[in-house]
């Protein structure tokens, strides 16, 4: 089965186009920060399971139609899940298609990382999620179970 999106971790080239999709949904983050974020994603040699996550998807002209900002994070009720404090995506005639690549690639992380659940949140355009998670409310979203 042949797919439209190519979902992936960040890359360098990408930053700037993904700021573009970042800023059209609403969210206050400047491009400097932005930059920094997605530098020290880029740059991370390995993955690590609490270090924040950036992934896009992509179509087959390079436009960035879909972004993900993911993290695993643990809770004494929930368990170990993946948090994902924004999921945006943008397409003029394919959203089911964007959101449909892009959950799956988040699902497939989330399993890699032995997550029992996916917490997407409301999206809080005028707040950009803390690096300590302190916008991570469970009671914020929609949890999707994996098992």
């Amino acid at each position: 089965m042949a797919f439209a999106y190519a979902v992936a971790p960040i890359k360098a080239a990408q930053i700037e186009r993904a700021y573009c999709l970042i800023v059209a949904v609403g969210y206050d983050i400047a491009l400097d920060a932005w930059r920094q974020i997605c530098t020290a994603a880029v740059m991370r040699k390995y993955p690590s399971p609490f270090v924040e996550e950036i992934a896009v998807a992509e179509n087959s002209l390079g436009y960035i139609r879909g972004i993900a900002v993911l993290r695993a994070r643990h809770s004494e009720r929930r368990g170990r899940y993946l948090s994902i404090p924004v999921f945006a995506i943008t397409s003029a005639g394919d959203a089911h298609g964007v959101c449909d690549a892009l959950l799956r690639y988040l699902r497939a992380r989330a399993l890699d990382q032995h997550c029992v659940a996916m917490h997407i949140a409301s999206i809080e355009p005028h707040r950009w999620p803390a690096a300590n998670g302190a916008l991570d409310r469970e009671e914020d979203g929609v949890f999707i179970p994996l098992r």
